[in-house]
């Protein structure tokens, strides 16, 4: 759990009150507080782009629906900008057409994940090798069909075009045009998929008007031991990268499918960012809750009790109006 210092129990003691008034925040001594857990969501300077011709590359190969086995699905397909590179579909469909057990993961910040593994249930080591096992044997793949596609194929689609067959000599010269290379060009794409500024960020460096008084309550609310919020969703991209059980309704095992010695990654998935948010419902790896409110309600339940629940998971208690604040500081993330 995230370190807080002992003015943060203050806080917090204020908001749990029974008797709390919208305004309790407004003192100095509660100011200094929220400016000191401000600092701690300042987003950084964009990770600097070492090969920019790489980077085209691969957001070529990023909307290229050559990449797959049927030459009609592209890694956009399931990944939308303006949907914070995720999508508001309840399940992802592979390229046979054939809906996923889970919704796509927002791609949005990945490039700040560092090493931790990437996806619901972190099968993958890296960007590169997600993109690798989808083309190869996953989504792209149409490896559960009577007909699929030899990755050689997919890969001389590539190299027989000439714009391609350039733009590689220029970002990776000698390299061969294969799984491998498309794979580190279009994870070095992705990893440029920097979130745009936000209300918040524009409140975070000082723009008292840039968002509400029920955001601003919400964000105190969020870093409090009454909601626990924080705990998971950390940092300016709002996810520790890690895996947690959070008692969803599931048979899937998440976590617990990779790392099998593991009981406590039974059900675990993990914590996805909070970034653009608002704008990608319905919520959830296998989207069961279909607002904000509804995953708030899920939080205050607890989930599922079972010996793979997360400890950070419990019930707890809100009020209307700090349920409402809540949500409206989670939709300044856009």
């Amino acid at each position: 759990m995230p370190h807080r210092p002992t003015t943060f129990a203050l806080l917090s003691a204020l908001l749990v009150g029974a008797a709390i008034l919208p305004h309790a925040v407004s003192n100095a001594q509660d100011q200094g507080e929220i400016a000191r857990m401000k600092s701690e969501y300042r987003r950084p300077a964009p990770r600097p782009v070492q090969n920019p011709a790489l980077v085209e590359l691969g957001r070529e190969l990023f909307f290229d629906p050559r990449i797959s086995a049927s030459g009609k699905t592209a890694c956009s397909n399931c990944h939308f900008q303006e949907l914070g590179w995720g999508v508001t579909d309840a399940r992802s469909r592979t390229d046979s057409g054939t809906q996923t057990s889970r919704k796509s993961q927002p791609l949005v910040g990945i490039g700040h994940a560092g090493k931790a593994p990437v996806g619901w249930d972190g099968r993958s080591a890296t960007l590169e090798a997600q993109v690798q096992s989808s083309i190869a044997t996953g989504s792209m793949s149409m490896r559960e069909t009577s007909t699929p596609v030899k990755v050689e194929v997919i890969e001389e689609r590539i190299r027989s075009d000439r714009n391609y067959a350039a733009k590689f000599q220029q970002s990776l010269p000698g390299s061969s045009i294969n799984l491998d290379t498309i794979a580190t060009a279009i994870a070095a794409f992705e990893r440029t998929l920097e979130p745009k500024p936000a209300p918040f960020d524009r409140w975070i460096e000082g723009d008292e008007q840039a968002i509400s008084q029920s955001a601003r309550r919400g964000f105190a609310l969020f870093n409090t031991t009454k909601s626990m919020c924080f705990t998971c969703h950390t940092g300016w991209r709002f996810t520790d990268d890690k895996f947690h059980d959070i008692g969803t309704t599931t048979s899937d095992l998440g976590r617990g499918r990779v790392v099998k010695d593991d009981e406590s990654m039974q059900y675990a998935f993990k914590t996805p960012t909070l970034r653009s948010v608002r704008v990608r419902p319905p919520y959830m790896h296998n989207a069961t809750q279909a607002t904000l409110h509804d995953v708030m309600k899920h939080y205050e339940k607890g989930g599922i009790n079972r010996p793979s629940r997360s400890p950070l998971m419990m019930p707890i208690q809100l009020t209307d109006q700090e349920r409402n604040d809540l949500i409206a500081f989670m939709e300044t993330l856009n």
